[in-house]
């Protein structure tokens, strides 16, 4: 969702235009799409009629949020982000030298920016928005897998509770693939979570960059290492057992 307003419909299944690179750049969003009426907004906001921000409004501001406030466009938050980092460094400045007063001064101006500290280090409107197209599919596959799991689980149910799953040799052909699909169901909704809330890693407070860790390249792949090796033996292990099992084969 670019532009957004009241009484948005959810795109249910929908193409992406490739030759959209910004949210700016005046192409049309979709090649085609199939949505449902009003259910962004029911989804959003508990009202089919309420109002959705779209990427395009959370970057120019200016509509009225969840609170009854006016929503600050990323150039405002960028200046009050720059200027609660400027307040941080100051604070310690005065704190290294014991000066009560200049701390005082300073920890007001960071508290009244406090909010907006993570835009201080973004430097264009585009960083602030994550990979759409990634999130777009990568959501729309969640779903679709999920819903075909209740299906699944609901036939087999059915299937088991008469006594007939033997006779339909397919579903057990279906069962191991869906083994498979279970996997990219969680890593779809992963991809979502972790990409859609880039660029932080604290929202509007810490940006992932700016909150990379100071560790050694070194002790990445010694802990890598020692997880690797750790998980091949246990991996190993598991698979002696079950062969030893296997060969061994049924007790009765």
């Amino acid at each position: 969702l670019y532009k957004g307003g009241t009484s948005q419909d959810l795109v249910a299944v929908g193409l992406l235009n490739p030759d959209k690179k910004t949210y700016d750049d005046g192409k049309k969003e979709f090649l085609f799409r199939i949505s449902i009426p009003n259910m962004l907004s029911f989804l959003a906001t508990r009202d089919f009629d309420g109002y959705v921000p779209g990427i395009s409004d959370i970057i120019e501001g200016g509509y009225t949020d969840s609170d009854n406030q006016r929503a600050l466009s990323f150039e405002e938050k960028q200046l009050k982000g720059r200027q609660a980092i400027n307040s941080l460094a100051l604070y310690r400045q005065a704190k290294a030298g014991k000066d009560t007063a200049a701390m005082n001064i300073h920890a007001k101006e960071l508290n009244d920016n406090i909010a907006c500290f993570g835009y201080g280090y973004i430097d264009k409107a585009e960083d602030s928005v994550p990979n759409v197209p990634l999130c777009f599919y990568s959501f729309r596959v969640m779903v679709l897998l999920g819903a075909y799991f209740v299906v699944f689980f609901a036939l087999m149910l059915f299937l088991s509770k008469r006594d007939m799953l033997h006779k339909y040799r397919w579903t057990q052909y279906l069962a191991v693939v869906s083994i498979f699909l279970a996997y990219i169901t969680a890593q779809s909704g992963w991809i979502v979570a972790e990409a859609g809330r880039q660029p932080w890693a604290i929202q509007d407070i810490l940006p992932v960059g700016v909150g990379v860790s100071s560790v050694s390249i070194s002790g990445v792949q010694t802990t890598f290492m020692i997880f690797a090796i750790l998980f091949t033996v246990m991996l190993s292990a598991m698979i002696g057992i079950m062969v030893k099992q296997i060969r061994k084969g049924p007790q009765n």
